[in-house]
């Protein structure tokens, strides 16, 4: 390969593994990775349960070995932000006033957390959750007897509701829907998580939007839209992220929920390609899609810094996701909405596993929550279930004392 760059905007997990997948296959150029945040590559899952309960910091989850960098040469530019880019010039510019030429550039700018648009959503002591930083203002009000309320019960909100429960806080989730999790997991699985939340002396309150946050120099109250007061020694906000798309956007770069790209992970500039949470993906049928989540940032990241060395590979999307609360997990994989029939197997030491099938009882998906053991064996089977096509049929999946295992292994037999 000759010498020219390889720039990627973002040291999230998809920019890091774009970087780390363009060495491995052979580009031998510069490869630079710009950032505005100050921090070397690490993995963000720990941020709401490890770090948040006090028992590692951001550094401890590098995404890389601490050599790993300078071994291979790739360059990070710390705490300068890509300002602008010239796509006639094919150069990136930066907010140091500084640019930089590219052979070719990913955007993997990944997303941004949505804020409370009500009075004192600004107050000291409200706090949103997504960066290392972010996880470090957090931590020291999460102790004993602290009144904690979390706005909105998705997966980040219940993580860190089982966080600071976990440190001794008294814990509040306002959510506006009617259950946790609305987006993320099938209703019979998010009741199965509120129960157990509720056990562990979590408060939910469903159905209820927040109208002000009250203060007097740092937030003391959250206030509903019912008249209803909680007080609070902090607020953390968790209600969606928004992908980054203003740099593509001013750039001219098609924007669709998301930077638009083809199933190569192209933009509408072949020289640009988009990767993780920001970007939104062509599927073989229907609409685009844009998935945030660790898996989706992992593959992605790959497959584009393949693609960028000139590799026509298409990103089929293989869903999984995870959550740890407390010391149960929940985990999804495949396509958890839209079955014909769901089968449900509750495991002896009550974990629940959900077999998502289609009208030909083809298994589409799976979920479950409990023990890490019986959810991480029994949504894998899952998976080899639907890597194969193998319909296993209602009643051996209900069994708890059927072995998928043998399905499995008759089929490559």
């Amino acid at each position: 390969m000759h010498q020219e760059n390889m720039v990627i905007v973002g040291c999230g997990h998809a920019g890091a593994r774009a970087a780390q997948a363009l060495r491995t296959n052979g580009w031998h150029g510069g490869i630079t990775l710009v950032d505005g945040e100050g921090r070397t590559p690490y993995e963000r899952p720990p941020l709401s349960k490890a770090v948040l309960k006090g028992e590692s910091e951001a550094e401890d989850a590098p995404l890389f070995p601490a050599d790993f960098l300078a071994k291979n040469d790739i360059h990070v530019l710390k705490g300068v932000a890509a300002a602008a880019i010239d796509r006639p010039t094919r150069q990136l510019r930066l907010s140091d006033g500084g640019s930089i030429a590219y052979h070719r550039l990913l955007l993997a700018t990944g997303a941004e957390p949505r804020n409370l648009i009500v009075p004192g959503a600004d107050l000291p002591g409200s706090h949103t959750l997504r960066s290392a930083d972010d996880a470090a203002r957090i931590f020291p009000y999460l102790r004993p007897g602290a009144e904690i309320v979390i706005v909105g019960g998705g997966l980040i909100g219940l993580e860190a509701a089982a966080s600071a429960t976990v440190r001794g806080c008294k814990v509040t989730v306002v959510e506006a829907g009617p259950r946790p999790m609305m987006r993320a997991v099938p209703a019979e699985l998010s009741h199965e998580v509120r129960l157990f939340h509720e056990s562990k002396d979590v408060r939910f309150v469903l159905g209820r939007q927040v109208s002000e946050l009250e203060g007097d120099g740092r937030v003391r109250c959250v206030r509903l839209d019912d008249g209803t007061v909680l007080p609070c020694t902090a607020v953390v906000i968790s209600v969606g992220v928004s992908p980054r798309t203003a740099l593509a956007e001013a750039a001219g770069l098609e924007i669709d929920n998301g930077i638009a790209v083809d199933r190569f992970l192209r933009t509408s500039d072949p020289f640009i390609y988009a990767a993780g949470d920001a970007c939104a993906f062509e599927q073989v049928s229907g609409p685009r899609m844009r998935l945030e989540c660790w898996k989706n940032a992992e593959d992605q990241g790959t497959l584009a810094g393949r693609n960028m060395l000139g590799s026509d590979e298409a990103y089929v999307p293989l869903p999984w996701m995870w959550s740890d609360q407390f010391d149960r997990t929940m985990q999804i994989a495949g396509q958890a909405g839209g079955s014909a029939e769901d089968v449900r197997r509750r495991c002896p030491d009550g974990t629940l596993l959900i077999y998502h099938l289609d009208k030909d009882q083809m298994v589409l998906g799976i979920s479950g929550f409990g023990s890490i053991r019986e959810v991480s064996r029994g949504v894998r089977m899952g998976q080899l279930l639907m890597e194969r096509g193998i319909r296993p049929g209602r009643k051996a999946l209900a069994d708890p004392e059927f072995d998928l295992r043998s399905l499995a292994k008759a089929a490559v037999a």
